[in-house]
């Protein structure tokens, strides 16, 4: 339901785009500033380009949102009326924000990927390095999305706690989008860091399956990286749900 409700809003995708191409551009210019032309070591200046173009097509799925209708009706208490039916309230919450999110991402990611493609070299984005890494790009972009998905409901938890949506919006998209590869990609970090955050579930969501698209990340790593993604999905829901459960089971609404 969110899912065909979130199609009808192509006026939306279309300054979703218009917006999505610019900060491409953007990027583009600025890290270029920063490596040259010769790029950095094991990222080179075109592996950038394209890896930007992926982030700004598939920025829905990239970017962890906080369901916005969810954490309304707990901040005005009505999130009451969901506790007398007979469901799961962290599945249908969990589904409700997939939905909404892969709606977006069909609305605006071909256009984007179209137009990247008919840039001029050194600004255009380039095909994928081969079949088989075009194959777990889609496997770990899945992945990653349904990974955003599950970080999304620790923020609906924290809700809970905090009363206020605003500061746990803020606080989780800033965590995401330093540590996830959104404001600066993961290769343009010292090597240090990239030890530690290789093995947070942040990069999971999108710098994996960008950096396996471009090259960056052999097939044999790239294999081994994704079913880390996928141990780290499963302990994310399972550790969402378990607060989730624990948050409904004290919830207190006027007094009642």
């Amino acid at each position: 339901m969110h899912f065909k409700g979130e199609m009808h809003y192509r006026a939306k995708a279309l300054s979703g785009v218009v917006t999505q191409f610019f900060w491409g551009l953007m990027y583009i210019y600025l890290y270029s500033a920063f490596m040259g032309r010769g790029g950095i070591e094991g990222f080179s200046t075109s592996q950038m380009v394209t890896y930007v173009w992926l982030g700004q097509a598939f920025f829905a799925m990239r970017y962890v949102n906080t369901p916005k209708k969810v954490c309304q009706q707990i901040e005005n208490g009505d999130i009451c009326y969901n506790f007398v039916r007979p469901l799961n309230l962290y599945n249908q919450w969990y589904a409700s924000y997939i939905g909404s999110t892969l709606a977006s991402t069909l609305l605006r990611f071909l256009p984007i990927i179209f137009i990247a493609f008919l840039l001029p070299s050194g600004m255009g984005m380039s095909l994928p390095v081969s079949i088989e890494a075009f194959l777990l790009f889609l496997v770990a972009l899945i992945l990653g999305m349904l990974i955003n998905g599950a970080i999304s409901m620790f923020s609906v938890y924290l809700t809970f706690i905090t009363q206020s949506s605003r500061g746990v919006s803020s606080i989780v998209n800033t965590i995401t989008a330093v540590f996830g590869g959104i404001l600066i990609p993961l290769p343009m970090f010292p090597q240090a860091m990239q030890q530690v955050l290789n093995f947070l579930p942040f990069r999971f969501i999108s710098d994996l399956p960008f950096r396996i698209y471009i090259g960056n990340v052999d097939i044999k790593t790239a294999l081994i990286q994704i079913a880390i993604s996928l141990a780290w999905l499963v302990i994310l829901i399972l550790i969402g749900k378990l607060l989730i459960k624990s948050s409904l089971k004290k919830t207190v609404i006027q007094g009642g």
